[in-house]
């Protein structure tokens, strides 16, 4: 009884220390518990991985290729001690012939998909903007037929592909889960947006987006979250909080939108694929195309609808990234959400919240599309953003076409 009260007083008369202590102590212990944990975790697929390795091929088989597009200065410089740590391992034990290739600036990814030869597989170690720029340099390059599969490494600071594929996973589990899915080689089909700027007096290529379009406030909002970095876990309260009156944000998204809607596939939206010349090593993965299949005609899909709309959130999205049990089509489209058109200081805040707990915000109207014009009107003297696949692009007329299962994903089967 005496050495409990001796002790009780020592922790009252230095409050302070014991505090700093306990606060160490606890730190500690999950720092511990979580590194045990993470070893534990990549044993077993270690182990898993090795399995794929000890397979026996024939003598007169070379192993497999892969080429590893990896953004060093993807989520704060830490994509590349990730990779090493818990995607490298894998690669290797699986006997996967690894060939990593690092991103020096932006546009980088683009440049190397038109000088890359010989890879049976392309696997982007970074977010979503190093991934739409591996497959903007796949498409230009194959004439919109990508002959060979993509993996993703979900490592950047942006993953709205990796969350898709690899749902709801903590941060090891869901690297480790896109590694094994890039040994064992099942793919899925995923649609591709061509972007195209309109009325722009120079000629400018068409750049590909995997997961859609962002334009208004809360757009604005989302990209200023890492400037409240000193709130920790907090910052993407604080960047509603505090940008919720500011007139910087896009608060009134005007514009006239042309339109057609869905289709399976008919004389008047089926683009026939041109002969490859570009690059050898690519014809061998493409299938001969001289029969094409027969076509429907398809009248509706030639209508072009009109609308005028004034908003403060547009978002345009492929079904990639939209959860299955919401889509009520089952014809390939674009999914364009229109949210109110003017929305007060409370609402912002509480949409931009439930947005940041994976709930949708408010949508006023909700259209379904195969292709789909933006003409800006009234824009501001300030510059104002669309986020692309979560890169910033000017505010421009654009025209966005949806290429249906173009692109072949690795995920994991379960």
């Amino acid at each position: 009884m005496a050495f409990i009260i001796k002790t009780v007083k020592t922790l009252r008369n230095n409050w302070k220390k014991s505090t700093f202590f306990a606060v160490v102590l606890t730190w500690g212990g999950n720092y511990t518990k979580n590194y045990f944990d993470t070893q534990a975790l990549m044993t077993a697929y270690c182990a898993e991985a090795a399995r794929h390795g000890h397979q026996t091929i024939p003598v007169t088989t070379d192993p497999r290729k892969v080429t590893v597009i990896l953004n060093p200065s993807a989520n704060k410089r830490t994509a590349q001690a990730d990779f090493d740590s818990y995607c490298a391992p894998l690669l290797h034990l699986a006997g996967i012939n690894v060939e990593v290739v690092r991103t020096e600036s932006e546009g980088h990814a683009k440049r190397l998909m038109e000088t890359l030869n010989g890879a049976e597989a392309v696997v982007v170690a970074g977010g979503d903007g190093t991934l739409s720029e591996v497959v903007t340099g796949l498409m230009r390059r194959t004439n919109e037929n990508a002959p060979i599969p993509v993996g993703i490494l979900p490592l950047g600071k942006n993953n709205s592909i990796g969350r898709s594929l690899f749902p709801g996973l903590e941060k090891v589990t869901s690297l480790a889960e896109a590694t094994m899915a890039v040994i064992e080689e099942f793919t899925k089909q995923m649609d591709v947006m061509r972007i195209e700027i309109l009325n722009d007096g120079e000629e400018k290529r068409a750049v590909y987006a995997v997961s859609g379009i962002k334009w208004g406030a809360y757009r604005d909002a989302e990209v200023k979250k890492d400037s409240y970095w000193y709130f920790g876990g907090l910052k993407k309260y604080a960047t509603y909080i505090f940008n919720g009156l500011k007139s910087s944000l896009s608060w009134n998204c005007e514009a006239q939108l042309l339109y057609s809607p869905p289709c399976t596939g008919c004389t008047n939206c089926h683009k026939k694929q041109p002969h490859i010349q570009q690059s050898k090593w690519f014809q061998r993965f493409i299938k001969d195309q001289q029969t094409q299949p027969s076509l429907i005609d398809n009248p509706e899909c030639s209508q072009q609808l009109e609308k005028k709309i004034s908003t403060s959130d547009l978002t345009l999205f492929t079904s990639n990234v939209i959860p299955s049990s919401i889509q009520d089509s089952r014809l390939p489209h674009m999914n364009l959400s229109i949210g109110p058109g003017n929305v007060d200081y409370v609402n912002f805040v509480k949409q931009g919240w439930r947005f940041e707990h994976g709930e949708k915000r408010e949508v006023s109207e909700s259209i379904e599309a195969r292709t789909i014009e933006i003409n800006p009107e009234n824009l501001p003297d300030k510059e104002i953003w669309f986020s692309i696949d979560n890169e910033d692009y000017e505010v421009k007329p654009i025209r966005v076409t949806l290429l249906p299962n173009v692109l072949k994903m690795y995920y994991r089967k379960k």
